[in-house]
């Protein structure tokens, strides 16, 4: 019988005395390990049979106190009686408290470190005879790093250009613009249409798919793909119908690979009207003295995020060379595990962005295929820095973990006590040291630097 065990937080059972907490020396348990593939292990655990028949005992004894049977005052019915009514549940009762509290002492014992759930294949319990089970789990692979010094790498340049700052410094004042109803021209880009509309698949009508008095913006990343380009010559009081094929992908599982028939009834042509770009402005925005204050905020959140984005792609092209250098399996289980996390972003993402995520569950299944290559891709990465700071004997120290605190603290402007409370120390680490393995194999490679391959869009400031 196979069964996923679960153990609680510290590593123990629920519920559950310790048997292997007593007379340890003379109830010692046997383990052998099996190495079944470089990402699995497969371990017996022999349990003596003067253990065995102990609990089975102080179980009988515990349930004696405890059970009533017609005929027998409370605590005084026969062994025989009990076992023939209670024996199935006594022995398993009897075997998940030993395999419970046996499993994580075996795996310190043997200082192992699964990254799964066990599959438990359970014995047969005798009495007078040894008890075994065996736990196949997932563990990470022995991993020995090859060329990760002496890499050929190139590094982008980072400079910010007086036309980023004002591209920023446009969509600033978009974002701040006022709509004013303009007559008497048609519909044409960077307009804002007031619109009611309604869809239907197949002539039917879909959940959302009729709404009256909807403010579109006409620009291509505006709604559904294609959409913002029908209003585009259309005058107040038209009418137009046009159909969409929806992106196979689509979150809405509904929608996705679907054809939408639109009909849309244009109300009002509403045009932007930017405020003037002054030291008013620049100080109704925020903490800013004057224009050159803001601009010059600006230009350090463009160098900010422009020096994260040059290290990631620089961490991206370390973690592709090694991956062509070092081939390894990877555990299912924490591609899973990564899947999961990433699945979760995206849930808090699209809530935070005020979309209705009661459909997403529907399009679990069709996201974890999407995402299945980039999280093995990002397990395996993870893994093979994690190989190169054990090789080097890189470590995280809490002065390391302080300073991190420290810097987070003053990135989001909460107290240090509040980010320690929040953020997940050894998850910290973990991102620390891969940090230190990459500074460690920056600094052994042969770097060029190259002109940029993009600039960066970010409207935060």
């Amino acid at each position: 019988m196979a069964d996923a065990l679960e153990l609680g937080s510290s590593g123990k059972p629920w519920g559950f005395d310790s048997p292997l907490s007593h007379d340890r020396g003379k109830q010692s348990m046997k383990i052998e390990l099996e190495q079944v593939s470089p990402i699995q292990k497969k371990m017996t655990v022999v349990l003596p049979a003067e253990l065995v028949d102990k609990e089975v005992d102080k179980a009988y004894s515990k349930l004696q106190k405890a059970v009533r049977l017609r005929g027998f005052r409370q605590g005084k019915a026969p062994l025989p009686i009990l076992q023939r009514y209670f024996k199935v549940q006594v022995e398993d009762d009897v075997i998940t408290s030993l395999v419970q509290d046996s499993y994580p002492r075996a795996l310190d014992e043997q200082k192992m470190a699964p990254v799964s759930q066990p599959i438990i294949e359970k014995g047969v319990l005798e009495k007078g005879k040894d008890f075994s089970y065996t736990a196949s789990f997932e563990i990470k692979p022995a991993i020995e790093v090859q060329g990760y010094t002496g890499l050929e790498l190139e590094k982008e340049k980072l400079q910010i250009t007086e036309a980023d700052i004002d591209e920023q410094l446009l969509k600033l004042q978009n974002s701040h613009a006022t709509l004013k109803t303009i007559e008497g021209r048609v519909v044409q880009t960077g307009d804002c249409a007031l619109i009611d509309y309604a869809g239907t698949i197949e002539g039917k009508p879909f959940a959302g798919s009729a709404i009256k008095d909807h403010l579109i913006e006409i620009s291509p990343d505006s709604f559904l793909p294609g959409f913002a380009d029908q209003m585009i010559g259309l005058k107040p009081g038209d009418t137009k119908t046009f159909a969409l094929q929806m992106p196979a992908d689509d979150m809405r599982e509904d929608l996705a690979g679907k054809k939408i028939d639109f009909t849309v009834a244009l109300k009002e042509i509403k045009e932007k009207v930017l405020p003037p770009l002054d030291d008013e402005f620049a100080r109704d925005l925020g903490d800013y003295k004057d224009l050159a204050d803001l601009k010059q905020k600006i230009r350090d959140s463009l160098h900010s995020a422009r020096e994260q984005q040059i290290e990631g792609r620089l961490r991206d092209s370390i973690v592709s060379l090694l991956m062509e250098k070092n081939s390894l399996e990877v555990p299912p289980a924490l591609v899973e595990q990564h899947i999961q996390s990433m699945l979760l972003n995206t849930r808090q993402r699209l809530a935070a962005q005020g979309v209705n995520v009661e459909n997403f569950s529907q399009s679990a299944e069709k996201l974890s295929e999407i995402y299945k290559e980039a999280a093995e891709k990002q397990v395996r990465a993870a893994l093979l820095l994690e190989a190169v700071a054990r090789a080097e004997r890189l470590t995280v120290t809490e002065e390391d973990l302080e300073h991190k605190y420290a810097e987070i603290a003053k990135i989001i402007n909460q107290d240090r006590a509040a980010v320690k409370r929040t953020i997940d120390k050894e998850a910290l680490s973990t991102q620390l040291l891969e940090e230190k393995a990459i500074a460690f194999i920056v600094s052994k490679a042969a770097m060029k630097e190259k002109e940029p391959v993009s600039q960066v869009n970010n409207g935060k400031n």
